[in-house]
């Protein structure tokens, strides 16, 4: 992410909030810095902020925006096996 971008911020607001609403030992949530640590950015792929990775075994899935629609994040979590906690 780049920490100053509005667009950022709000996609790990949003993310966040969803996140509560699953198992918190299924996940595990890294915000980086593409500013701090391009090496790792270049690594990861990431051409665009924010960039959410989702990784499910050797799976990877990238979602760029600032996450306001959920369902695509939902959708990747689920085909994972991840469902939200009852």
């Amino acid at each position: 992410m780049a920490p100053r971008s509005a667009a950022s911020l709000r996609a790990q607001r949003n993310l966040e909030t969803l996140l509560t609403e699953y198992d918190g030992a299924r996940v595990t949530l890294v915000v980086r810095d593409v500013a701090t640590d391009a090496l790792q950015a270049e690594t990861d792929r990431v051409v665009f902020t924010p960039t959410l990775i989702v990784r499910i075994g050797d799976a990877v899935a990238r979602i760029v925006g600032d996450l306001v629609d959920v369902s695509a994040i939902t959708n990747v979590l689920a085909m994972g096996g991840l469902e939200k906690k009852e």
